[in-house]
């Protein structure tokens, strides 16, 4: 009889495990390592254990942490060799959240004592994909984890009074706490120090305490780095980074992808794990400069059968207010006019301005949609809507503006966006040597990334430059490129979030 594999043998030990002394029982009783061994990954394929695919450096940080988990669980005293706090740095798609969700559950169902935990984030969104992951292990190993309660912004385990707590950047909900376990998820993305000086003295108050941050690769040299460069050196912090991808299940073929698609800053940081010293670019002028075309002019009036969206981006004082109108030729899509108002500081821009606009343009473009931002404009809105096809733009809590900034960007890139020479310029201004038309704007753009990955353009804080045309021009495009009418779709625009790469 041939000798099972190690594969066999740990799927034969999981089932005899759980059938002869019952899974949660067990894991009490033994170490996390063994823990993972019995541990399906999925539930949709049960029959795949989390143990066959760990990679060497999953293994390593698991190793790393194990003893400090272990002395919280059983209540042992801090030992001189066992290190309590962890950094772990890896680039996207390398099981940050997963492997977290797989020591915590341990940690979770192991425990005989009440113990508190908290998982924080820049943004409760985020902080909450290690709850979601944590539901999708019990999920798949209901014999072993069956026993947890998810709640809105916690788990629990009623067996032990185990709690682990989901927050996000409201400081004022972590200076009281005392936890027993912390995960900073993502902490480049944090917008302000206060939440990790809280939870940082936070543990610092009890000695079995653990704390792990999470992390890709940040954007400049303030506090996150300051962080990063103290638990690196550190000796009482495990610090672990990955410099390149490493991960079997993403391909060559799919970092081609996100090569194409990302401004280089972005993709360096995400998938090569690189600290960039500052924002990236969004285009260069050149790439901008190239999607002019010398046969276009701006229009006045439209054709009949064509699809045409009008998009606005207000500003009453500060900033500019742009009125785009583009519409789709062929694999393009064509700026028919942008109009450009310019604030002055004794005259600002009336919201009149728009309703005019928008009357202006019905009238001109046959069958026109107009796009206009809800939080800027909902009086004009809610006193047009019933005459003119009026959407409201939808930010989703950041992922519009990020696959707006995918969609623009790709189609500079590819030049399947056009416009007229000087489109954009502000009137009064069209003999400067160096107009502030849209070519020069969008080369003025940088990158401000987000939490989950994503990011958006914005504008250098100097007072000289502005984002407002740029919008315009791809809320226009998104509309046109998502939700063409007709319901054809001619361009293949993919979002980096396709294919389950960001997790």
């Amino acid at each position: 009889m041939s000798r099972p594999t190690r594969v066999e043998g740990n799927r034969m030990l999981a089932a005899g495990w759980s059938l002869l002394c019952g899974g949660a029982r067990l894991a009490a009783e033994r170490g996390p390592a063994s823990f993972r061994r019995m541990l399906a990954i999925d539930p949709r394929r049960p029959s795949e254990w989390f143990s066959e695919e760990l990679q060497p450096w999953q293994e390593r940080d698991f190793g790393l942490l194990d003893g400090a988990w272990e002395g919280l669980v059983h209540g042992r005293a801090a030992h001189p060799g066992v290190l309590r706090r962890a950094y772990r740095e890896r680039p996207r798609g390398h099981s940050k959240t997963t492997d977290t969700a797989v020591q915590l559950a341990w940690v979770l169902i192991a425990a005989r004592k009440p113990l508190n935990g908290l998982v924080a984030a820049a943004d409760l969104e985020q902080a909450q994909l290690v709850q979601r992951a944590l539901q999708r292990l019990a999920r798949a190993n209901p014999h072993l984890l069956g026993g947890l309660q998810f709640l809105e912004s916690s788990i629990r385990n009623p067996a032990s009074g185990c709690l682990l707590k989901v927050i996000s950047s409201d400081v004022r909900s972590s200076w009281g706490e005392l936890p027993d376990f912390v995960i900073c998820d993502e902490l480049c993305h944090w917008k302000s120090a206060d939440l990790w000086y809280s939870l940082l003295s936070s543990a610092a108050k009890k000695p079995e305490s653990v704390m792990l941050v999470l992390s890709n690769a940040g954007v400049g040299r303030g506090w996150q780095w300051a962080a990063r460069e103290a638990a690196r050196t550190d000796p009482a912090w495990c610090f672990s980074t990955l410099p390149r991808p490493q991960a079997p299940w993403i391909t060559e073929e799919s970092l081609e992808e996100q090569r194409r698609l990302l401004p280089p800053a972005v993709f360096a940081r995400l998938w090569l794990n690189q600290w960039q010293h500052s924002d990236g670019e969004f285009v260069s002028l050149a790439e901008a400069s190239a999607c002019r075309d010398e046969a276009l002019a701006p229009r006045h009036e439209g054709e009949p059968g064509r699809d045409y969206v009008a998009s606005i981006d207000y500003a009453e004082k500060h900033d500019l207010t742009v009125g785009c109108i583009c519409h789709r030729e062929g694999a393009a899509i064509l700026v028919d006019r942008m109009d450009v108002v310019r604030p002055s500081p004794l005259r600002a821009t009336p919201v009149r301005w728009v309703s005019d606009w928008i009357h202006s343009v019905a009238s001109a473009f046959p069958g026109v949609r107009f796009i206009l931002d809800p939080h800027q404009l909902v009086s004009v809105i809610q006193s047009l809507e019933s005459r003119f096809p009026i959407e409201r733009y939808g930010f989703r809590g950041g992922q519009g503006n990020f696959e707006m900034a995918i969609t623009l960007r790709q189609l500079i890139l590819e030049r399947q966006v056009r416009w007229y020479r000087g489109c954009g310029t502000v009137p009064g201004e069209e003999g400067l040597d160096r107009p502030d038309d849209l070519e020069r704007e969008l080369a003025s753009l940088v990158i401000r990334e987000q939490s989950g990955g994503r990011f958006r353009f914005d504008h250098r804080n100097d007072g000289e430059h502005h984002d407002d045309r740029s919008f315009a021009l791809g809320v226009a495009c998104q509309a046109l490129v998502e939700h063409p009418a007709g319901g054809e779709v001619v361009w293949d625009i993919v979002s980096p979030e396709q294919g389950g790469l960001l997790g």
